[in-house]
């Protein structure tokens, strides 16, 4: 049977946070759950008990400058986080570009050689400088989340074995659309990015369209195979 599962969550960002618990449980949705700080991380962990979900360990790249006392806390926590996300490089606005840069190549040296570790990555408006600092020779398994990149920055990634998560907004994006057919297959998976995907859909329904999606580009797609293959569990 295959299942379906959301590799980019905000659980902690949901305004009706029971009942997004409930719909996880009810439709066996096996959920990362991204955090957007460490200490948001840590509040989470002790908080949430589901076999569905599992958090992510994240610090979002437009946080760094604001809450760089918590980066202490971040490289506490990340030996012993599996899951990370949300982390990653956003160039949207360019007063402290260097601290991300600083911070994001920081958690990837960390990370290099972890091959138990999945990381969730936010790349808007600097895909070349996440697929830079990521290179090619890296054992963890790297999601690039909401990839909005072009053609060239897409193979490349591609050729550095990262996967892709798309959403109900990317799939009526026609410049990711158009990029679609070039992505493998078995580096496709799904996210909601929920909240910050507006719809006035569920968890669910945003995942099975997404899937239904993808399928009329992909007929013998397997995304479930692609979600163990992910996690290796």
């Amino acid at each position: 049977m295959e299942y379906l599962f959301d590799t980019h969550f905000h659980l902690d960002l949901q305004k009706e946070r029971i009942l997004a618990l409930r719909e996880i449980e009810s439709r066996k949705i096996y959920t990362i759950a991204v955090t957007n700080l460490p200490d948001l991380y840590r509040k989470e962990i002790f908080e949430v008990s589901s076999k569905f979900i599992r958090i992510a360990l994240g610090f979002h790249p437009e946080l760094v400058h604001e809450y760089k006392r918590q980066v202490p806390l971040m490289w506490e926590l990340l030996p012993s986080s599996r899951y990370i996300g949300e982390v990653g490089l956003d160039f949207s606005d360019k007063s402290f570009q260097n601290e991300q840069l600083c911070f994001f190549k920081e958690l990837i040296e960390r990370c290099r050689y972890d091959s138990s570790k999945i990381i969730s990555i936010h790349s808007r408006k600097a895909v070349k400088d996440v697929l830079d600092i990521l290179g090619d020779n890296y054992r963890f398994k790297a999601i690039l989340h909401w990839f909005t990149g072009n053609k060239k920055e897409l193979n490349e990634a591609i050729e550095r074995g990262c996967f892709f998560s798309v959403n109900s907004a990317m799939i009526q994006s026609k410049r990711f659309m158009d990029l679609l057919p070039f992505i493998p297959s078995e580096r496709l998976l799904l996210e909601t990015d929920s909240p910050f995907v507006l719809a006035e859909v569920s968890q669910y329904e945003s995942l099975r369209k997404v899937e239904s999606e993808i399928r009329k580009y992909k007929p013998d797609i397997e995304m479930w195979t692609n979600f163990n293959r992910l996690i290796g569990e």
